[in-house]
């Protein structure tokens, strides 16, 4: 209140010293110390000029409206009013410093009402510009809330929808679908208060989708983006749309020779009867990888590493070996996990391992196999993403040595090791002595110990035996061509 009347009489002083100068007797009046200027000096238009400019000055000045607001105000609330206006530090607007007058009794309140922190931003709100998540504690900012909201509606699937700060509630792959659907339906009417109806548009058709996934008869086409209701004791699904035909479990293009055969049936048979085929359709340039978790099938794109996080359910895993990642303090599978980070038990015939074998020794274990790739030397044609910032795939362009047929040695030994995981040929053929003890202990299973009479040769087959009885190999990774 001491700063607003302060600059009222100041005003003054500066009309006063600005109409002295006009030897004239010059009357100068406040009819109240914020209402209209009453200047007396008949003949001076230019003295009148020079005060109707300082009275407009007073009359645009935030000062002048806030003392109009705070007389209509009752004399509690206009004190309150006129203190928050004039404390130091942080500015308010006139618009919120009333709201908070109006919905709080007193000061301290009032000020609180005005402070409260973003989270996020760590900007300083006004209690009416927060919003507060349904499912936890947390709350955030108009402006947060609208820019993760906005970029996770058109970047990000439906389940990655949820608090930015306690990451809840927990919606994982089908489980807590009454829990998601509940949090869901209050999500979606902030999100049409807040957001823009193109977004909220978008967020429903993504919430239609995920719904359509729960259902168990549902199934995609793996020829277009069309998906549809599919009977369950049925394999071959037909589409409407493209007219093309898919199996509705392994989600490959239908094949008259899968008729009567499960998948993994079909599959055996497409290897031993039409090897050709097998080679047009294990390429390396297009293939599709299934997350272990909720069997969403997405592209397989080269270039990356092995870690591969699904967008739909979030569960990390191996694009090897299928085996999930899992921070060190939550894998359960031995003591000295919990010093570890982010990390996956991969078997020993997953590329995280047999990539750093040479493809002299991979050819060796492939001798299992009679399955080929036809020859094209030259340059890699695979396609892989070269720079993380691009979200193009280029072809690998890397050289091509007539031994590798038509690969670059990277993706050459990619290549065999997927066919040594379709043969199931197990690494542990060609392991050295320190390869198996090594190999035993990542599973913790108690190295035997080697007996004085013992020869080398013999001891490597006994410690091969234990290490062929011993659970390594999970189930293989769906990856489609």
């Amino acid at each position: 209140m001491a700063c607003v009347l302060a600059e009222i009489k100041a005003l003054k002083r500066e009309l006063l010293s600005n109409v002295r100068g006009y030897g004239r007797v010059v009357q100068l009046e406040f009819l109240d110390f914020y209402s209209i200027v009453v200047l007396y000096c008949p003949g001076q238009v230019l003295l009148l000029s020079l005060a109707e400019d300082l009275f407009m000055s007073l009359m645009l000045s935030p000062t002048y409206w806030s003392l109009q607001i705070a007389s209509c105000l009752p004399p509690d609330k206009a004190a309150i009013f006129l203190r928050l206006l004039d404390m130091e530090g942080p500015r308010f607007s006139t618009t919120d410093v009333l709201e908070a007058v109006h919905l709080n009794r007193d000061y301290p309140s009032a000020l609180k009402f005005l402070t409260y922190s973003c989270p996020i931003c760590q900007e300083q709100v006004s209690f009416s510009k927060v919003i507060t998540m349904t499912h936890c504690s947390c709350f955030l900012c108009q402006t947060c809330f609208k820019t993760f909201f906005s970029v996770a509606i058109k970047e990000k699937s439906i389940d990655q929808l949820v608090c930015p700060q306690c990451g809840r509630p927990r919606i994982q792959g089908h489980g807590g679908m009454e829990e998601a659907m509940d949090y869901f339906n209050l999500l979606d009417t902030q999100i049409r208060h807040f957001l823009p109806p193109q977004l909220h548009e978008l967020f429903q058709r993504k919430l239609r989708d995920r719904a359509l996934q729960e259902m168990t008869n549902f199934c995609w086409c793996a020829h277009c983006s069309f998906g549809m209701l599919h009977e369950v004791d049925r394999l071959r699904m037909d589409c409407p749309s493209c007219k093309k035909s898919t199996c509705s479990q392994c989600r490959s293009p239908w094949s008259i020779h899968h008729e009567g055969l499960s998948c993994d049936q079909f599959k055996l048979w497409q290897q031993q009867n039409q090897p050709e085929n097998v080679q047009t359709n294990t390429d390396l340039s297009s293939s599709s990888i299934e997350c272990p978790s909720c069997q969403l099938v997405f592209s397989l794109s080269r270039g990356g590493c092995l870690h591969f996080t699904c967008s739909q359910c979030k569960h990390q895993f191996c694009g090897g070996c299928s085996q999930p990642f899992t921070p060190g303090p939550a894998c359960s599978f031995g003591s000295t996990c919990a010093s570890k980070g982010l990390h996956a038990h991969h078997p020993r015939d997953c590329l995280y391992h047999l990539r750093d074998w040479s493809v002299t020794r991979l050819h060796l274990l492939l001798q299992v196999t009679p399955t080929w790739l036809s020859h094209a030397p030259g340059e890699c044609s695979v396609l892989e993403f070269r720079d993380s910032s691009r979200k193009e795939e280029e072809p690998c362009g890397r050289p091509a040595p007539p031994t590798f047929r038509g690969y670059c040695q990277i993706h050459y030994k990619e290549r065999l090791v997927e066919l040594i995981n379709r043969c199931r040929a197990d690494p542990v053929m060609l392991f050295s002595t320190e390869e198996m003890v090594v190999e035993l202990q990542r599973w913790n299973v108690t190295v035997p110990m080697r007996r004085p009479d013992e020869s080398e040769p013999k001891y490597t087959d006994r410690l091969r035996m234990v290490s062929n009885t011993t659970k390594w190999r999970p189930a293989p990774p769906s990856i489609y061509y």
